[in-house]
């Protein structure tokens, strides 16, 4: 090994992790990190592995959520995790709450707090098992 690749080797952990700092940044994730992180574990029904979109990023396949009766804790996958700490959001900080059907998907679109912090658009796992309440409107 010469003397180059060492400095490429050292360079690419961090390049990624100023990627994931400015996708955070770019995403809304630090905004909504300001108001509703995470700052207690939470337990309820939980997926692994789905994607959703917040603001103009979209996180494929990288994000876990948990669903309570108070509201959803939004997570990322380990290595993505610079940037990107864990979110519980309530459920009345959600607004605008929409259907965003395409092929074979059923998502909603919605926007988070009161002024609106970041548009979202989420998987129908969520949908699913958000209150009854919002869960309406987004099915008009």
């Amino acid at each position: 090994m010469n003397d180059g690749s060492l400095y490429y080797l050292l360079l690419l952990p961090l390049a990624a992790a100023l990627l994931c700092w400015v996708l955070a940044s770019v995403s809304g994730w630090t905004r909504l990190a300001a108001e509703y992180r995470l700052d207690h574990p939470v337990t309820g029904e939980r997926a692994w592995m789905r994607t959703a979109r917040i603001g103009p990023v979209n996180y494929h396949s990288v994000l876990s959520f948990t669903c309570t009766d108070e509201g959803l804790q939004i997570s990322i996958a380990f290595p993505f995790r610079i940037g990107h700490p864990p979110l519980f959001i309530p459920w009345d900080e959600f607004d605008h709450v929409v259907p965003d059907n395409k092929l074979f998907s059923n998502r909603i679109k919605a926007s988070i707090g009161r002024p609106e912090i970041a548009r979202v658009v989420l998987p129908a796992w969520v949908r699913y098992r958000m209150p009854m309440s919002l869960r309406g409107i987004a099915e008009e």
